[in-house]
């Protein structure tokens, strides 16, 4: 994943996790916690030193023990092959930018499993 610019102004190839969900993956729809809601996190500013701000989620990694279906939104309700959700094939790291308060709900595909959701902040 590519973020365009950090804080500092300057291209980088990978975001800082910041937190992280487990989410069972099973025969209905199942909401995780809006984006960027967790506390203050640990930083560095380009000098090196430590600072602290708030969650500032952008992106988010997604990647589950089994097939699955996820759909994003305020109150999302994930559907088994609807045109409003994404198939997330089992072991396959997936991206995605998201917005602060949104999101994320999963259903199985067709077996249960473990959505594991990383927030990435810049």
């Amino acid at each position: 994943m590519t973020i365009k610019q950090d804080q500092h102004g300057l291209t980088v190839q990978a975001a800082r996790p910041a937190l992280s969900q487990n989410i069972a993956v099973g025969a209905g729809s199942v909401v995780s916690l809006p984006f960027s809601a967790g506390p203050v996190m640990n930083v560095y500013r380009a000098d090196g030193t430590p600072s602290t701000q708030a969650n500032n989620t952008t992106h988010i990694r997604v990647c589950s023990t089994a097939n699955c279906w996820i759909s994003f939104g305020s109150n999302p309700v994930a559907v088994v092959g609807s045109a409003a959700a994404i198939l997330i094939p089992a072991l396959t790291p997936e991206y995605f930018w998201v917005v602060r308060g949104e999101r994320l709900a999963v259903i199985q595909d067709s077996g249960a499993g473990t959505l594991n959701i990383a927030e990435l902040a810049q």
